[in-house]
């Protein structure tokens, strides 16, 4: 009985004497792992800063990308309300703002990719190449109109 209780009163003086982690830290804790440890903390916060900031930058990238995007339909939708065109021609004013559409769609991902590409690879991403591979893409379709509304 003698052995339980002072294993009892061990075990209850161990705990009265028990110190909290922070405490003990500051005792076993070297200049060097402090070093570490504030290192450690001063890249974690950088590395948080530039997460925020690419956010940010895609954010404003998408919010480009919509505004370039919703031109067409915005134009279209400007013209059809100064003219009236739905009065007299409903078929063809519902099929403008479908195409008008289209284009804006068309628009919109190829400028959000663009710019993704710009953001993701920097100056490894040549912009000029790809606007001109755009410009060759729209050229080569209008041609292709031209060419079927000739009868050809």
């Amino acid at each position: 009985m003698r052995r339980y209780l002072f294993l009892l009163t061990l075990l209850l003086g161990w705990s009265a004497a028990a110190q909290t982690p922070e405490e003990l830290y500051e005792i076993y804790s070297t200049p060097e792992t402090r070093a570490i440890m504030e290192r450690f903390e001063e890249a974690e916060r950088r590395s948080q800063e530039a997460e925020a900031a690419a956010h940010a930058q895609k954010m404003l990238i998408l919010g480009m990308a919509i505004l370039i995007g919703l031109i067409p339909v915005v134009e279209n939708g400007r013209r059809i309300l100064k003219e009236k065109t739905w009065k007299d021609n409903p078929g063809g004013t519902v099929r403008a703002l479908g195409v008008a559409l289209a284009g804006g769609v068309v628009l919109f991902g190829l400028n959000y990719g663009v710019l993704y590409l710009k953001l993701k690879y920097g100056d490894g991403f040549n912009t000029t190449l790809a606007f001109l591979i755009v410009a060759g893409l729209v050229a080569g379709s209008i041609y292709l109109l031209n060419k079927k509304g000739d009868g050809s």
